[in-house]
């Protein structure tokens, strides 16, 4: 309990530029996942397609290097997120169909939560077919899982609250040889996928709460308030942070309903959390971002925790 505290105390007190560059050097933290934060966060708000240089300035108060912004946006280029092309002596930066698509997907996971009612359906995923090569199935592990899916078998993701209609969109974009086989299921006696610890099993829900509660104990101390009195470049370290911190766990997250959701279920306390903190500083971090690109958002109030 003593270094509990000691850490809050810490995070009240140091300075919001330090605090930043020594959150980007920590364990856990990846330059790589941080600037795909930074774009879908700050940067889709006022443009598609974005120039190195000044992706080298929003990722300079995280303390990553040019080298490092280089080689991350070189891995996502080669996962098939963004493209790159050189005007002079210039690269920038666009994304893909498919990222575009991921984008959207996880704008709605991360900043809302509505949930729709269940109507008992689950959507089930068969990825291991004899005409599916492996990089296929790897692609669609990865992409489904991203929209909450889980492995209910081997071979066999689920997802109570996906749609058929999303699931082949998705494949659609990754754009196989042949499609995996999707089917709509319900189970009998869904009340006992809880009782017996299934879902929890399954979804791996003691992971996700524990990082939820982690979450809520490192920005709980910082006071809403205090958004106006910080400096836009602080403003948008802060915020940066707090969503890149939120997104890796929400994104983790089954979007599971209600009925199979534990009670006092954590992620609905750091949403709490998160909402009125990022709207306090988002003002000034709009005018850091803006500064940075040199250009006014597209929308200067995205309907975020709204």
């Amino acid at each position: 309990a003593g270094g509990s505290r000691a850490g809050q105390q810490a995070l009240m007190t140091a300075s919001m530029l330090d605090r930043a560059r020594a959150w980007g050097a920590s364990t856990g933290i990846s330059a790589k996942s941080v600037l795909v934060t930074i774009w879908g966060d700050s940067v889709l708000p006022f443009q598609d397609g974005l120039w190195l240089r000044d992706l080298f300035a929003l990722a300079e108060p995280f303390g990553f290097s040019e080298r490092l912004v280089r080689t991350s946006m070189f891995r996502l280029a080669a996962e098939g997120w963004v493209t790159a092309e050189r005007v002079g002596r210039q690269s920038r930066y666009s994304l893909t169909p498919l990222a575009q698509r991921e984008f959207a997907d996880a704008d709605q996971r991360i900043y809302h939560r509505t949930r729709r009612p269940w109507d008992g359906q689950w959507t089930l995923v068969l990825t291991s077919t004899a005409i599916t090569t492996t990089d296929e199935r790897e692609q669609f592990v990865s992409h489904l899982r991203w929209h909450g899916f889980a492995a209910l078998g081997r071979g066999v993701l689920a997802s109570p609250t996906a749609t058929v209609e999303q699931v082949h969109g998705i494949i659609s974009l990754i754009g196989p040889a042949h499609s995996p086989p999707v089917a709509r299921a319900a189970f009998d006696q869904v009340a006992d996928l809880c009782t017996h610890g299934l879902v929890e099993e399954m979804f791996d829900l003691a992971t996700v709460g524990h990082r939820y509660r982690a979450f809520i104990e490192r920005y709980a101390p910082q006071r809403v308030g205090e958004g106006d009195a910080l400096d836009p470049i602080d403003a948008f370290a802060l915020r940066t942070m707090l969503i890149h911190d939120f997104r890796r766990v929400r994104l983790r997250e089954p979007d599971l309903p209600d009925e199979l959701l534990p009670s006092g279920w954590a992620g609905t306390q750091a949403y709490e959390l998160a909402a009125p903190l990022y709207r306090a500083v988002s003002p000034r971090a709009w005018e850091a971002v803006g500064g940075l690109l040199g250009e006014e958002p597209r929308d200067p109030a995205p309907d975020r925790f709204a």
